[in-house]
């Protein structure tokens, strides 16, 4: 791939010329969305109607009455994190002469990928586009399928402004755990550098994102900067801030991944290339060699504009005139940002870029391993690093695998129905993830509750997937009926691997979980069952649920179904409001003072509530200090203190589910009871100040460890005065580590 030579991709989107083809979009979106958000959705429009007629369906709709209206050559429908829930669209199956395409709008590693599964299930769509190029690495269901819509800035609001720049180094973006390359380099450029902040208000409150910059604001604001920090998310991808901050004319300084050089990124040439070991000394050789500096700048700027830009992305359309010039023929996406083209060699597997594993990945696929191997401890803590991260279903599930083979079915039902009530109830899909669900039925009987794993099974008939079908037959013959089985493919899954293994192992692999369960005497009966597939199975459209229910239930037993994931729904909603916080007008203190001059280099927010995380965030963002927060877990009021704990503090066996937190150097820790309670002593190690909001829940071991020993002091009445001013509303209790610690051998 020639990097250096964006020519040929300007020319390609400009080679469109005659008649747009007709394209109607279906969009049917959460409309309470800051206004960030719904300007990328005009960008995606915007760059759609280069290349077609577009008209957009916004609200529920049937297909075939808006086909025979708009006579469109392409339907384009988008589904994900953003999807309103309640949208409905009718016939779909209807006028099969019009080319459907999907469009996945949300991160690669977010749970609505199951959501967005279920929409294309229902509409009956076989091709995929998706914004987040990681994706198709977590999706591989669809990954011969999908291709690649990237990212862009587009350059007639993104480019240099005439105005001299205003600061050296601007740090902007959220900081949650799932970007932790931003969290350990800001750190740095924190601590060796003036810097100025950009706070991030969250993705889903309108009213809470009022103050962050949009649109030419936005570029303003990059473009006045030297230099612009971004990342990937855990996921390595290419996100919009690396094509936004060259296009507006300042440094793109960024973690080195396959994705960013593939997009024509090089260090030292038009961007840097760092981690925090080096990133300082890279820092300060610009901001001391401004002609190098400028050069690089300059340099980045040519490639976001030339190779980058909206012009640039026109995948869709190129994929439309493939398709209908060679019909049925397979066709690739060699080149992220080069020309999709007919596959002659006739290749199977993904038709485009597949990344290398971000670290999600990895630790996911260490605990598979760990898991095969026999050490279901070690594999929980491993997912449960993952969760720490981001709810991601691949790891929820692995964790609840983990807890059965450990003899914990209670905990793994909890976040099975966690993880189907995020689908399901949050975001409003039809039906879950058909693995997730037969994993609830397979749950229900590790916890010797056959009545459930009936209902469980009878719920959703329509819904086909090897894993599914199994459970079913396996609990068909434990009630002694008969399963019936829907007329139709298997549903897509975000799990790989499941349903495909031999009868045999599947059930002896069963048959352990139901032994290490208690559940000796069904573990029995399973061990004598034959291969379903070899007997006669009912196929035909289930209309109506099976499995022995009686038939005054029968017409109920879909709605039975969801109603088992009420108590997951409440939760579910709950961490959903909690990315929804308010802003707080901020005592006009600073951290320095607050701390009364101590230096630390971290502060872990624990379970603590918007209001006093967004006071403490603002000290850190007015000094500008070297300190570094990261934030795990919501609590949403002083009456609900069980608020949003992340899965991984939730359901780690090892206790290590904090490692993967980059706490460096000295750190404060603000828990409520209810976090402090998931701390364990390995996790003081580098703390000098811990902080614990009394919140309604019982005194934690943390709080008994920090009282009974010599390692820590409560903290001198003006410390706590200063605390309790800044967390007005709160009852705390304030420890410092014990000076005497650090005295040499011999001092007084």
């Amino acid at each position: 791939m020639d990097v250096l030579n964006p020519v040929a991709s300007i020319e390609s989107a400009r080679r469109w010329t005659g008649r747009k083809p007709r394209m109607v979009f279906f969009r049917i979106l959460d409309p309470a969305l800051p206004e960030f958000i719904t300007g990328h959705f005009r960008d995606h429009l915007k760059c759609l109607r280069q290349c077609f007629d577009v008209s957009v369906i916004d609200t529920n709709a049937d297909y075939d009455e808006v086909v025979d209206r708009l006579q469109p050559d392409l339907a384009l429908f988008e589904s994900g994190v953003y999807a309103r829930r309640g949208r409905a669209i009718a016939n779909t199956h209807r006028h099969p002469e019009v080319a459907k395409v999907g469009l996945l709008n949300a991160d690669g590693y977010c749970p609505t990928r199951s959501v967005f599964l279920a929409d294309m299930d229902d509409w009956g769509i076989d091709t995929f586009f998706t914004i987040a190029v990681s994706a198709v690495g977590y999706t591989p269901d669809i990954a011969d399928r999908t291709y690649a819509w990237p990212n862009f800035a587009d350059r007639s609001v993104f480019h240099p402004f005439p105005e001299a720049k205003s600061q050296s180094i601007l740090l902007s973006g959220s900081r949650e755990a799932n970007y932790p390359w931003r969290v350990r380099v800001d750190r740095v450029l924190r601590e060796r550098f003036p810097v100025t902040s950009m706070p991030h208000a969250g993705w889903f409150d309108r009213a809470g994102a009022t103050a962050m910059p949009t649109g030419e604001s936005y570029a303003r604001s990059l473009s006045s900067a030297l230099i612009v920090p971004t990342c990937g998310t855990i996921a390595e991808e290419l996100v919009r801030k690396h094509l936004e901050i060259p296009a507006a004319g300042a440094l793109l300084l960024t973690e080195r991944t396959p994705v960013v050089e593939q997009a024509g990124f090089i260090d030292m040439v038009n961007c840097v290339f760092a981690d925090h070991e080096d990133v300082a000394d890279k820092v300060e050789f610009l901001l001391d060699n401004v002609d190098v500096l400028a050069a690089m700048t300059a340099a980045g700027t040519r490639l976001a504009h030339d190779r980058h830009s909206i012009e640039n992305r026109d995948q869709v359309r190129q994929w439309y005139e493939l398709q209908k010039g060679a019909p049925g023929k397979r066709i690739v996406q060699p080149d992220l940002f080069g020309p999709l083209a007919l596959d002659d060699a006739g290749d199977s597997g993904p038709v485009s870029f597949v990344g290398r594993p971000g670290v999600d990945r990895r630790l996911s696929q260490s605990a598979d391993a760990l898991l095969v191997a026999g050490r279901p401890g070690q594999a929980a803590d491993r997912y449960g690093q993952v969760l720490n991260f981001h709810f991601e279903p691949e790891a929820a599930l692995g964790l609840a695998r983990s807890s059965v083979k450990l003899g914990r079915p209670e905990r793994a039902r909890e976040l099975l129905e966690h993880s189907t009530a995020i689908v399901v109830r949050s975001h409003g899909a039809s039906h879950a993830d058909p693995v997730e669900w037969a994993w609830l039925c397979r749950v229900a009987l590790c916890r010797g509750d056959l009545e459930q794993a009936r209902e469980y099974a009878a719920a959703y008939p329509t819904i086909r997937h090897p894993e599914l079908d199994r459970m079913r037959a396996v609990v068909a013959e434990l009630v002694g009926a008969s399963a019936i089985l829907a007329d139709r493919p298997r549903h897509r899954t975000v799990h790989a691997g499941f349903g495909t293994e031999d009868w045999d192992v599947w059930k002896g692999i069963l048959v352990e979980d139901l032994i290490a369960c208690d559940c000796a005497e069904t573990a029995s009966r399973v061990a004598a069952m034959k291969d379903p597939s070899l007997s006669p199975v009912d196929r035909r459209v289930a209309d109506r649920p099976n499995l022995g229910v009686p038939t005054s239930r029968a017409r109920s037993a879909v709605r039975a179904g969801r109603r088992l994931l009420a108590r997951a729904n409440r939760r579910a909603r709950r961490e959903w409001a909690a990315l929804r916080g308010r802003d707080v007008r901020p005592d006009r203190s600073s951290m320095f003072q607050l701390l009364g001059g101590r230096s630390l280099d971290t502060l872990l927010l624990l379970m603590v509530d918007e209001d006093s995380a967004r006071r403490l965030q603002a000290l850190v963002e007015r000094d500008p200090s070297s300190l570094e927060i990261v934030r795990m877990g919501h609590a949403l009021s002083d009456s609900d203190h069980h608020g949003f704990v992340p899965w991984g503090l939730r359901s780690g066996v090892e206790g290590a589910v904090l490692r993967s937190l980059p706490l460096w150097g000295a750190a404060m820790i603000v828990a409520t009871r209810a976090g402090a309670s998931h701390l364990i002593s390995p996790d003081l190690a580098n703390a000098q100040i811990v902080v614990i909001i009394a919140d309604g829940a019982p005194e934690s071991e943390c709080e008994r460890t920090l009282r009974s020993g010599t390692e820590w002091v409560e903290a001198s009445s003006d410390t706590t005065a200063r605390l309790r001013k800044t967390l007005p509303t709160a009852q705390l209790t304030t420890w410092v580590r014990s000076p005497a610690r650090h005295l040499p051998a011999g001092a007084p």
